[in-house]
């Protein structure tokens, strides 16, 4: 929720609008109230705010050499000017001073909730451009500008502790999380001074239900660590495509532990019986101590190409995200016995697609990147051989399959942060990105340089 804090000297008018307005329906939270301008100063200068409230006339410091002073270190506060008098002047020094909108005594409650609405949606849109700037900066491991930002938003010093959430939302107030930000569909990010609340985040996972993650480090991050660190985070939130249920995950589980299975594997890759015996044992184990969802991913990139299985195909990956592994299958049990019902002894016979197929294959690929397009589903949809539709797009396009829909992907995003105002979470949906760090990432990768420095 966004923050409010209302200044006035007037107890009654306080008391007044603490009860009146319906701040919870607004998204808003009274965080305080001061009773005159420099307490109000005084507490902005400390803590984070969205929304300021305040009256004109107060003892000291008055409302608008209040409004004066925040404007020195805050351009993004929303201010809304309380007045008894319908002057002019004020009106002007309001604008001066880049006031959303001021509201004249005796207060009219729907009409201040409608500047409210406003203050909310200028708010996040701010708060969107913020996030976008922030996650940027952590990819480009730019530490000075992240510093800036973190104190900017009231949050001091070079550590910070760190969460993250999957299928869950709007906890950050049971965590004590300062900040929060949505970083995909149904992922958000926390960010804090203190550290966050993991026996409140064990009461939220025990109440969770179907694909549910949190992942909550012990230790604060220093600030020149903390790309690698949200990147596990963001691991560490899909274990629960591991254990099979709503999971806390407090650290991230040690890829070098799942080495043995990578020798398993090498010793089994030849055999289909032996292969179907190993896949059919590992979907009954409990892996949650030796992989997390970076190295299941690994390991089942490995098994896809396996030359046992029927939808071998190049050096192409099956699978292309950890999005997509964690969209498409529950559980890890039901990608290994997927393959286990895919292993063959031969390859069957593949009739040749054509130049009209591959057309349309290319046509479908072209309309729906933006959607979960993963081989599987192609295949699926065009009854044809994963492998061989794989093969078709290399020999055609000079591509591998998810080169292609990368490529296709990035082009439109490199469109739409040119062309639009679009935030970064609002192009990366858009273009089929459902990890909108993954995809700043991907896009720094693909492009050379992050996606805030390609727009600007």
């Amino acid at each position: 929720m966004m923050k409010v804090l209302i200044a006035d000297d007037e107890n009654h008018i306080l008391n007044h609008l603490k009860t009146a307005v319906p701040w919870a329906q607004l998204g808003l939270q009274v965080c305080a109230c001061a009773h005159n301008g420099q307490e109000a100063l005084d507490y902005i200068t400390d803590h984070p705010v969205d929304i300021l409230i305040t009256d004109i006339r107060m003892p000291g410091m008055d409302g608008l050499e209040l409004c004066r002073q925040v404007r020195r270190f805050s351009s993004d506060l929303a201010i809304i000017l309380l007045t008894g008098y319908s002057d002019f002047e004020y009106a002007r020094q309001a604008i001066e001073l880049q006031v959303l909108d001021y509201c004249l005594k005796p207060i009219d409650v729907t009409q201040l909730s409608q500047i409210l609405v406003r203050a909310v949606r200028k708010g996040y849109s701010k708060a969107s451009t913020r996030a976008d700037a922030l996650l940027d900066r952590i990819e480009e491991g730019d530490t000075p500008s992240v510093a800036q930002i973190f104190s900017d938003l009231g949050l001091k010093g070079n550590r910070i502790y760190l969460a993250g959430s999957v299928g869950v939302h709007n906890i950050e107030k049971d965590l004590g999380a300062a900040l929060s930000y949505k970083v995909g569909k149904h992922k958000y990010l926390y960010f804090s001074d203190p550290p966050l609340n993991r026996s409140a985040a064990a009461k939220i996972i025990a109440f969770a239900k179907g694909r549910s993650g949190i992942g909550l480090p012990d230790a604060p991050i220093p600030l020149e660590h903390l790309a690698g660190a949200v990147d596990d985070v963001l691991v560490m939130t899909l274990q629960y495509f591991i254990n099979g249920s709503p999971t806390l995950c407090t650290q991230l589980v040690e890829e070098s532990l799942s080495e043995d299975l990578f020798r398993q594997f090498d010793a089994y890759k030849s055999s289909p019986e032996r292969m179907k015996t190993w896949l059919h044992e590992l979907s009954l184990a409990n892996c949650s101590t030796i992989l997390n969802i970076r190295t299941a991913f690994r390991l089942l990139n490995h098994i896809a190409m396996c030359p046992a299985l029927q939808n071998n195909g190049d050096e192409e990956a099956y699978l292309y995200g950890f999005e997509q592994l964690a969209s498409e299958y529950l559980h890890l049990s039901d990608i290994l016995e997927e393959f286990s019902r895919s292993l063959r002894v031969a390859a069957p016979a593949q009739p040749s697609a054509g130049t009209g197929s591959f057309l349309k294959i290319l046509s479908y690929l072209n309309e729906h990147y933006a959607s979960d397009i993963s081989l599987k589903k192609i295949s699926e949809e065009f009854h044809l051989n994963s492998s061989y539709i794989s093969q078709l797009i290399k020999s055609e396009t000079g591509l591998t399959y998810t080169q292609y829909v990368t490529e296709l992907r990035i082009n439109k995003a490199k469109e739409l942060l040119k062309t639009t105002k679009m935030s970064l979470n609002e192009v990366s949906e858009a273009v089929g990105f459902n990890d909108y760090f993954y995809f700043i990432k991907k896009f720094k990768r693909e492009v050379g340089i992050t996606p805030g420095k390609y727009s600007s």
